[in-house]
């Protein structure tokens, strides 16, 4: 399994809420019971359209097919999904990618889907990128993402230029923003991004781990452990730390299926040095901040390279 439950649309975004589409019909602020309640965001989110949204996600399982089925070795399967992949990107880029390159539903959201899921021209990534970060600043230099899009934000800024947004993001104070968690005494990630208001009120779930999602800018970006795209299950992987917001320091594990891979980097003097421990059975790609690469097999290696600077990676 790759991917699962991404069929409400772009639900919770912060700010405030959008009209009702099936307003006339029932009020849902006013339904107290759990079983109306639940038909009727169903009846809402169905009500809405979710083009822009659902074709991004068509595209992307298309691939995930074709890449699935050539590692499984059937290669007709895999061309056939990597051609419907290809005709459902241009749809994507007809329908919603205006001539100037701005996108129809101009949401945190959407750009971030743009450039993780490859929708937009490679011309245009750079413009989408200084687009997506503009959004972010507009909103108060905020995560305005809901469920779905919320573990792709910092990751795709990281990928397009923007690693230093990305570092404010994770370390911004405030609502809406993961530290918001410990400022209002969580212990885990919520459902919304305001699972505990500034009176100490409840809203939806407190332990969601979508929010929690996070973490993979933690393990991918800053301990840099990163799965190979061409290749499962960490048989051969990517360590590639990519230090900024004042961090000095770091340290990951991580249990892959041949055992833990650990990363331990710190800066120092000026020097950047990096400890990884690679499992037997699989092959780590290194990559260090200054651009120096190597290979590394099993057993416990040590890279030592030029240190970049902490306070904006």
């Amino acid at each position: 399994m790759w991917d699962t439950g991404y069929h409400f649309g772009e639900h919770l975004e912060p700010g405030p809420p959008k009209p009702l589409a099936t307003l006339g019909r029932r009020n849902l602020t006013q339904i107290t019971d759990l079983d109306e309640f639940t038909a009727a965001v169903v009846e809402e989110m169905s009500a809405r359209d979710h083009g822009v949204f659902a074709t991004a996600y068509f595209h992307r399982s298309a691939r995930l097919l074709a890449r699935i089925a050539a590692i499984l070795g059937h290669d007709e399967d895999a061309r056939r999904y990597r051609r419907l992949a290809a005709e459902v990107r241009t749809a994507w880029q007809k329908e919603f990618v205006a001539a100037d390159g701005t996108l129809a539903d101009p949401t945190q959201a959407t750009y971030v889907r743009a450039l993780a899921f490859e929708l937009v021209p490679e011309e245009l990534r750079g413009r989408t990128a200084a687009r997506l970060a503009a959004l972010i600043r507009d909103a108060g230099t905020r995560p305005g993402t809901g469920l779905p899009a919320t573990h792709l934000l910092l990751p795709t800024l990281a990928e397009n230029g923007h690693l230093d947004l990305a570092y404010e993001l994770l370390f911004q104070r405030g609502t809406p923003s993961w530290m918001s968690v410990p400022e209002r005494g969580g212990t885990t990630f919520w459902e919304s991004w305001d699972g505990i208001g500034a009176d100490g009120s409840i809203r939806l779930a407190l332990n969601l781990p979508t929010r929690a999602s996070v973490v993979e800018f933690l393990h991918g970006f800053i301990a840099g452990i990163r799965l190979d795209r061409q290749i499962p299950a960490y048989r051969r992987f990517t360590v590639a730390p990519r230090p900024g917001g004042g961090i000095t320091w770091a340290e990951a594990r991580y249990e892959s299926p041949y055992g833990a891979i650990e990363v331990s980097w710190r800066i120092a003097g000026g020097e950047f040095s990096l400890e990884v421990i690679v499992p037997p059975g699989t092959t780590a790609d290194v990559v260090l901040p200054d651009g120096t690469r190597a290979e590394a097999g099993p057993g416990t290696h040590g890279f030592a390279g030029v240190a970049p600077d902490a306070g904006v990676g």
